[in-house]
């Protein structure tokens, strides 16, 4: 195989910029943005430099559509500037969709609103050349090379990454060059954002009505779908259609997690049955006709179980935007089966309906942000009415707040006077949909309820600079007159627990007849620690459960700290959820044996239910250690 020349890579770099140069202009905005938000290193980024790398990062599979299109019609350069002017006001227009600012309202729709249009703008990729009818053996092949192409670039990509990250690490290693700490990262960024961009680009053909002429399909893609993908696709229906007999048989409801498989697996399926297509046509290969129809027949009955399983979980729980999404996917494949099983054969209405269907989905009132925010509050509103906090519209004994100085709120009437109304599982699913509302939709369908302007108080308290501040559901709990936290039943062993000495910030640890300290931060859950003490390893193995004690490993000497027994103290004596102020002496631990004597002096402890087993989930504590002189005969 002749390898091509260095003129010819040149040339063909160039062309490829000549053809897309706004295509490589939005990758090196993105990139250039991406490094300066990098090396920024701010605690809060600048929304209005992540939005600006967002539009641009989308613009490259758009202009690319523009780009590609162009070519295809035969357009000529002013109608070309339009079209690319047109697609960078449509970006402009993203812009000022998406949050300027990190505010105390959610910010997340806009977001999943952008993700949803990334994906529909890579659907346009695959099939903007070939809109016109016919001509799908050139859409093939165009969607094979996009495929081959971005295969190709990857692998390039990460290859030239890898050589000269080595190359870097090897001159900071043999000649102690003192490099950029963050240039990894950059490097990464530009390889992955723009050279992998031009690489990919480079590669598009420019006469896309010759595609369609083309007759040689490789042998590899039948290899791996026949031998690889079809077997798969075969034993995921044979356990999928096990699953549907095993309900039928003993009348058990469908799993949700089912409608999920259902969903792969027949995205699956659709996928092998795209690159497969054209090898029906040739001979010896009727089979793979065959096969689709009695796979698109086959996916009927589980489309059908993908309703059961996602409607019974709406029915449970309403929509949520993920539900709304496995919905509206199990009405494409419907459509999807339809078309197909009535033997049409145009495999461009797999991408196009798809897209339509997304697009249709992320606006207007039957949209999934419209539909799942209008659920999740109807259900809120049947729950309480149902238990009498919301009568004719308005939370009975709402709690009024007040605030202080420095924008702490306190109560100016009786809090959790709503608590008790209703079981513990209903108040932690009231608890449940405030939570979804505050991720993705907000709280503005609920401020009608509330007699105060409850939301400028979530505002105040969450920008306060204050010890402890309260989140918007927070303030909308407990304004209900309900506990803000997960209540897990009466019994010890499911309860939260928190117990805290008086803050020490302003004190210092009282050290006297001790020679060293460790401090402990949050680490209950989390790896056991180990430091040294001269050239002695120290490890501290913490409590996993409550009947744990803490040890503390020195060399071969093991130090028994009884954690255990205090926290069966603790919870004995103080039996609320949380406690604060308990007095350091009944926080302290000692321990010693012939050679060592420590002191543990907790700050904080965390007991959390998981699993309906009570377990530690930090501890916050100084340990003060002493080596004793050796005994002398």
């Amino acid at each position: 195989m002749k390898l091509p020349s260095f003129t010819y890579l040149l040339h063909n770099t160039g062309r490829a910029f000549l053809r897309f140069p706004i295509t490589l202009l939005s990758a090196l905005v993105a990139v250039v943005i991406g490094i300066y938000l990098f090396e920024l290193d701010a605690d809060v980024l600048d929304l209005r430099y992540v939005n600006v790398m967002l539009c641009a990062a989308l613009g490259i599979s758009l202009f690319f559509c523009v780009t590609v299109f162009s070519d295809k019609q035969g357009y000529g350069l002013k109608l070309r500037v339009v079209l690319h002017v047109a697609a960078a006001l449509v970006l402009v227009a993203l812009y000022f969709t998406l949050p300027s600012a990190v505010e105390p309202i959610n910010n997340s729709l806009p977001y999943i609103r952008y993700g949803i249009y990334n994906v529909v703008m890579h659907l346009l990729v695959a099939v903007v050349p070939f809109l016109e009818k016919g001509k799908l053996n050139g859409f093939w092949h165009y969607n094979k090379i996009l495929f081959i192409r971005f295969l190709t670039a990857l692998l390039y990509s990460g290859f030239l990454y890898a050589g000269l990250a080595l190359a870097l690490g090897s001159l900071d290693f043999l000649f102690d060059i003192d490099l950029h700490e963050k240039l990894f990262f950059d490097l990464f960024v530009v390889i992955g954002g723009l050279f992998n961009t031009w690489f990919f680009i480079a590669g598009i053909p420019s006469d896309f009505n010759a595609l369609d002429g083309v007759e040689e399909y490789p042998k590899g893609i039948k290899i791996f779908s026949q031998y690889v993908l079809l077997p798969l696709l075969i034993l995921y229906l044979i356990i999928l259609y096990v699953y549907a007999a095993k309900i039928v048989v003993l009348w058990s409801w469908p799993k949700g997690l089912v409608s999920y498989l259902i969903s792969c697996v027949a995205v699956l399926g659709i996928l092998t049955l795209l690159l497969i297509h054209p090898y029906g046509n040739l001979p010896g290969n009727g089979w793979i006709k065959k096969f689709s129809r009695i796979y698109y027949f086959a996916l009927f009955p589980l489309v059908v179980l993908l309703f059961i399983a996602i409607g019974m979980r709406v029915n449970d729980y309403g929509i949520t935007i993920n539900r709304y999404i496995i919905v509206l996917l199990g009405i494409w494949l419907t459509l999807v089966c339809f078309y197909f099983s009535l033997g049409n054969k145009n495999i461009k209405f797999i991408p196009i309906s798809l897209a339509i269907i997304l697009m249709l989905m992320t606006f207007g009132y039957w949209g999934m942000f419209s539909v799942s925010e209008r659920s999740q509050v109807n259900r809120l509103r049947g729950i309480l009415e149902q238990y009498k906090i919301l009568q004719n519209g308005k939370i009975k004994g709402e709690v009024i707040w007040r605030k202080d100085s420095l924008h702490r709120l306190f109560a100016a009437n009786n809090e959790n006077v709503n608590e008790g109304l209703m079981p513990d599982s209903v108040h932690n699913e009231v608890r449940s949909i405030l939570d979804y509302l505050d991720d993705y939709h907000g709280f503005t369908l609920l401020r009608p309820w509330y007699q105060q302007d409850i939301d400028s108080l979530a505002r105040a308290t969450r920008s306060a600079k204050s010890y402890r501040r309260s989140g918007e559901t927070e303030v909308y709990m407990r304004s209900m007159g309900l506990k803000d936290e997960y209540l897990y039943g009466s019994a010890e062993t499911t309860k939260y627990y928190s117990f805290s000495t008086p803050r020490q910030s302003d004190r210092a640890v009282d050290v006297r007849g001790f020679d060293y300290m460790h401090t402990i931060k949050n680490s209950g859950l989390h790896s056991d620690e180990n430091f040294f003490i001269g050239e002695t390893r120290c490890d501290v193995v913490f409590p996993k459960l409550p009947s744990d004690p803490l040890l503390l490993i020195a060399n071969k000497d093991t130090l028994v700290l009884r954690t255990d027994s205090l926290m069966t103290v603790l919870i004995s004596r103080y039996n609320h959820e949380r406690t604060r102020d308990i007095p350091a002496s009944q926080m302290s631990l000692h321990s010693s044996n012939h050679q060592w004597r420590v002191r543990l002096d907790i700050n904080n402890l965390y007991l959390y239910p998981t699993r309906d087993v009570l377990q530690v989930e930090g501890i916050d504590a100084d340990l003060l250690i002493t080596k004793r002189a050796p005994h002398k005969p």
